[in-house]
């Protein structure tokens, strides 16, 4: 039996990231730490993406995280967020929950970078996602022309 490789971005050659939106979330972040935000941010205009489509706040700790990203959810069009932790901690149960069920909610890929591995990849993650939600809604039979944002 083969086994199954997980999708690249390369495998959705006919889609583009020019006109996706991203979120971008910091949690708790310093003046140093903006530099990561910063990576994140150059990281996707190297895919593609346009910097006048990408959004980003801070929230003061990570408490505030699932806020932050319902704030994205209500009021902007991004397609997703990419949450960035500080300091290799891990969430606690009751904020990764939260985030989980605003994601259901509004049809949204939140994905998480809490360390520095996390850092270098969460932007091609976030694409991943973004790019799989609009080719299986293309795919679907009730849809003809498809927009995450009508399922809500």
């Amino acid at each position: 039996m083969e086994k199954r490789r997980r999708p690249s971005t390369s495998d959705f050659d006919d889609n583009s990231v020019t006109d996706k939106m991203f979120g971008i979330l910091s949690a708790g972040s310093d003046d140093n730490d903006m530099e990561i935000v910063s990576s994140v941010v150059g990281n996707l205009m190297a895919e593609g993406c346009l910097e006048q489509n990408l959004r980003i706040r801070n929230v003061p700790s990570d408490a505030d995280i699932p806020m932050g990203v319902q704030f994205f959810a209500e009021y902007t069009d991004v397609d997703a967020v990419i949450v960035i932790t500080f300091g290799g901690k891990e969430l606690p149960e009751y904020i990764l929950e939260a985030v989980m069920r605003l994601q259901l909610h509004w049809n949204m890929p939140v994905v998480f970078a809490g360390n520095m591995a996390d850092y270098w990849k969460v932007h091609k993650q976030a694409i991943e996602m973004v790019l799989l939600q609009y080719e299986m809604e293309a795919d679907s039979a009730d849809s003809d022309n498809p927009d995450r944002r009508s399922i809500n």
